[in-house]
């Protein structure tokens, strides 16, 4: 891996943890209401400052990458899932299974992925549940397409002749020889989901489309917070730079390992 995914990794790491472990840091409950410490500047006392309802905003940062985080990651390997299970079938028997579900990729494809994921959001129940339905929906259809590509490819090897020769069952060549051969590239693009995940929870959370208040996630507090955006600076600039460096940091991890996964493919 190279310098910049293992900083991304590092980065990434850190966030993680601190996230994980919020509620054991010595940190002020995320959804507390002081009325005496209303939109005050960062200080000792509130190192990211406070809110429009006096809540620490530090507090909010750390809690949130839970959620946000957490429902990328869900959806993310959500989408993996499926998509893999339809690339894989799809290439292996190909036929007229593989024509619809290619057309419906394709169909899904045309349309921007953030309108669709507001579509649904709209007819769907704002909560967490809906933005991770939300984010696989729009998401299964890049994995299905590069697996069933690859799987294309792998049905052709002798290896996949010469299990057939010997008797082995569509199912046996299938889960046995050729899925353990499309996880790297299924981890390699879940990597570079990810960032585009983060960033479209934070859109529909933005939007208010997302998780629900009180609950903080990065896009909420964004939200919350934009008509101060002038005045109290800082109430939308710590959840933003939270959302900035996560999804890059994911972004550059993604190209990292793809770089990694190309050159062990064409070595």
């Amino acid at each position: 891996m190279s310098g910049t995914g293992k900083a991304a990794l590092l980065v990434l790491i850190s966030v993680l943890t601190l996230s994980v472990l919020a509620p054991l840091l010595p940190l002020p409950d995320p959804n507390r209401i002081d009325l005496d410490s209303l939109g005050k500047p960062p200080s000792a006392g509130h190192p990211f400052g406070t809110d429009n309802k006096g809540r620490d905003i530090l507090s909010r940062v750390v809690h949130g990458g839970k959620l946000s985080i957490g429902i990328a990651l869900v959806a993310a390997f959500a989408s993996a899932v499926i998509g893999f299970a339809v690339g894989l079938t799809a290439g292996y028997f190909g036929g007229r299974f593989d024509a619809v579900m290619m057309a419906l990729v394709d169909f899904v494809l045309s349309f921007p992925s953030l309108l669709i994921a507001i579509a649904i959001s709209v007819l769907l129940p704002p909560g967490m549940y809906t933005v991770m339905i939300v984010l696989a929906a729009v998401g299964w259809t890049s994995f299905a397409r590069l697996i069933r590509g690859h799987v294309l490819t792998l049905r052709e090897m002798p290896f996949v002749e010469a299990a057939r020769a010997v008797g082995c069952s569509n199912a046996r060549i299938i889960f046995l020889h050729i899925a353990p051969l499309c996880i790297p590239l299924s981890l390699v693009l879940i990597g570079i989901k990810l960032g585009g995940f983060i960033l479209t929870e934070a859109t529909l959370s933005f939007l208010g489309l997302g998780v629900q208040p009180p609950a903080p996630t990065w896009g909420a507090m964004v939200s919350a917070s934009r008509a101060y955006v002038l005045s109290s600076s800082w109430m939308v600039f710590f959840p933003g730079a939270a959302i900035s460096l996560t999804a890059f940091s994911f972004n550059m991890l993604g190209e990292s390992l793809k770089k990694k996964y190309d050159a062990m493919k064409y070595s």
